[in-house]
């Protein structure tokens, strides 16, 4: 395929743009990390923690190394397992239900908002059983879910919220950051997403300390570290865990993208606002928000009955 007019070509990834602005700030990083003769990657993902928490308001962030890997550690960290069940939504990625079976549970769907694509919060008390532990929304396309809603359900039955925000940093409901309303939150941060590392990394953020521990443990081969004494004897796995930390060259990646967060999002804002003024005349349907809804826009998705003839025009406009 040819594209003749270059002006017109959409990058298919942000991350492309805002690595090449960050260049030399994270090519220092890099090196600082590739030519440490201990080889602490840990140095590196702990500050971001620290740093990503406050970002967002949270008490506590736990790097790990996808979003995938967070809704699995999250939902063990929530005693989910064979014999419970996870009420959750069939459009999101399959990463969402996928760790859902993994450990174990099933799977209960319930229908979505036609407005915005996010869990229907009034079909979620009815689908609570004796067996349901946790309410799973998914903040699809950067829209924040009701979880005032669901907070109300989940208090009311003693379950656990384990909010999926892979695609919505930035968001805010109701005022605040994804995640408020929450036991624990998933955040993406693999290289297509908003806040983008240079392959696969993801955050749990949360305001509960023992949840921030447990998942932290589980991370890292369920290790607990005693710093009194030197490695090996420092080391006492005292449960069953995973080798799922953020790899420490992601790490540099994104805490040096962090500070600039909201500043994209709010860019990312404004062409939002420019799609809605050029196609407000068209025959699509355009995106629509809840009132409390502050969305990230990690995409902007419309509706149209000449759908599969609008995909092949983009195809042409991308790279």
């Amino acid at each position: 395929m040819t594209v003749h007019n270059t002006d017109w070509i959409v990058p298919r990834a942000q991350g492309y743009d805002t690595n090449r602005s960050l260049r030399d700030e994270i090519i220092s990083g890099l090196e600082n990390v590739m030519f440490n003769p201990y080889m602490a990657g840990n140095s590196e993902f702990e500050p971001l923690e620290s740093d990503f928490a406050s970002k967002l308001g949270m008490k506590y962030a736990v790097a790990v190394q996808s979003a995938t890997a967070g809704l699995i550690l999250a939902l063990r960290a929530c005693d989910v397992g064979p014999g419970d069940e996870v009420i959750t939504v069939g459009n999101s990625d399959i990463s969402t239900t996928a760790a859902i079976s993994i450990i174990g549970a099933t799977i209960v769907l319930v229908d979505i908002l036609e407005s915005d694509y996010t869990i229907d919060g009034s079909q979620v008390a009815s689908a609570v059983t004796d067996r349901t532990k946790a309410i799973l929304p998914v903040d699809l396309y950067g829209h924040p879910s009701d979880c005032i809603a669901l907070r109300k359900v989940a208090d009311e039955h003693g379950l656990k919220i384990i909010e999926d925000a892979a695609l919505a940093i930035g968001a805010r409901y109701a005022n605040h950051h994804v995640g408020f309303y929450s036991d624990l939150t998933i955040i993406s941060l693999a290289a297509s997403k908003p806040l983008s590392s240079s392959g696969n990394a993801g955050m749990v953020v949360t305001d509960n300390l023992a949840l921030a521990e447990k998942i932290s443990l589980f991370r890292g081969y369920g290790k607990e570290f005693d710093p009194s004494r030197t490695p090996p004897l420092s080391d006492d796995h005292v449960v069953e865990g995973f080798n799922l930390p953020m790899d420490p060259l992601q790490a540099v990646v994104v805490h040096a993208k962090l500070p600039y967060l909201m500043d994209w999002t709010d860019k990312r804002k404004r062409i939002a606002g420019l799609y809605r003024s050029a196609l407000l005349d068209k025959e699509v349907k355009l995106p629509t928000f809840s009132e409390n809804a502050d969305p990230s826009f990690s995409s902007y998705v419309i509706l149209s009955s000449r759908r599969d003839e609008l995909h092949n025009e983009m195809r042409k406009k991308t790279h």
